[in-house]
């Protein structure tokens, strides 16, 4: 599909070349108007981590908002893993302090992006720089208190980003449970949204497990959800034949209503689960 200001979903399943152990960024191909930290003409500080008003936690679901790359299928997994695991993130990056940092990520044994339900994944270290895409998360100044701005989303987004050759290749969609085996080195898998009851999402829940969901391409969507697009999972409201699901949007805007179980197929192509 072709990415948009507000960009979705689609799958892709492999064709990727295989990746050398080495990895370097590729600032040299971004814009001017790419460096993070200056909005609106003032100069802001770039800090890993903030702990925003109203938030709890200094890694929360609300740091994320996405930019103009369709980049959803990735951004929903960093989403859930900051949800349901905030410490793997702080364990993924490391701060070399000079302005850089260094991510832990995973391939297959091939070097390629696994596929999902791939197992055996080998970690790789991608070392950037803090300097992103215009189009990158948060690119309108998000995540500021002061004359900070938290950075850790763009770090994990231009370190898939470096792995898999540059912004533009992950642009325009990909497979979310691709993504949550690259975060983590974990299996993940892709389920048919009607296998999934309103238990068994609460029960993968409380095992902190990663839950997105992908919209179907058709127009006219109800619960003001987007199509071709993947969203976070947030909780299980109500039992039974009344169970709804509360999904959050990775934009930070636009976050759809309560959506019965019952009309999930309806609504949603795949429903991918990760482990944390």
């Amino acid at each position: 599909m072709t990415a948009t200001s507000k960009p979705g979903f689609s799958v892709s399943d492999g064709g990727f070349a295989p990746i050398s152990d080495s990895f370097t960024d590729f600032n040299s191909a971004l814009p001017s108007s790419g460096q993070a930290g200056t909005f609106g003409g003032g100069s802001l500080s770039q800090v890993l981590y903030l702990t925003e008003p109203g938030d709890t936690n200094a890694i929360s679901l609300d740091d994320i908002h996405q930019g103009q790359l369709g980049d959803c299928f990735l951004l929903s997994p960093i989403g859930e893993l900051a949800m349901q695991d905030p410490s793997f993130i702080q364990n993924m990056i490391q701060n070399n302090g000079n302005g850089t940092e260094t991510v832990t990520l995973y391939l297959d044994r091939s070097g390629r992006i696994p596929l999902p339900g791939d197992t055996n994944l080998v970690a790789h270290q991608v070392t950037i720089n803090n300097t992103f895409s215009s189009s990158s998360v948060n690119n309108a100044g998000q995540d500021v208190v002061g004359n900070q701005q938290e950075i850790w989303p763009q770090v994990l987004e231009k370190a898939v980003a470096t792995l898999e050759g540059g912004y533009n290749a992950i642009a325009n969609g990909g497979n979310p449970a691709e993504a949550m085996e690259e975060l983590t080195g974990l299996a993940a898998y892709a389920f048919n949204p009607t296998s999934l009851s309103a238990s068994l999402l609460s029960a993968f829940s409380a095992a902190h497990d990663m839950i997105t969901f992908d919209t179907s391409s058709n127009s006219g969507l109800g619960y003001n959800l987007v199509s071709d697009h993947a969203y976070m999972f947030e909780k299980v409201v109500g039992s039974g034949s009344s169970a709804s699901v509360q999904l959050a949007n990775p934009w930070g805007v636009d976050q759809p209503s309560l959506i019965p179980v019952s009309q999930f197929a309806k609504n949603f192509v795949e429903i991918d689960v990760g482990r944390t």
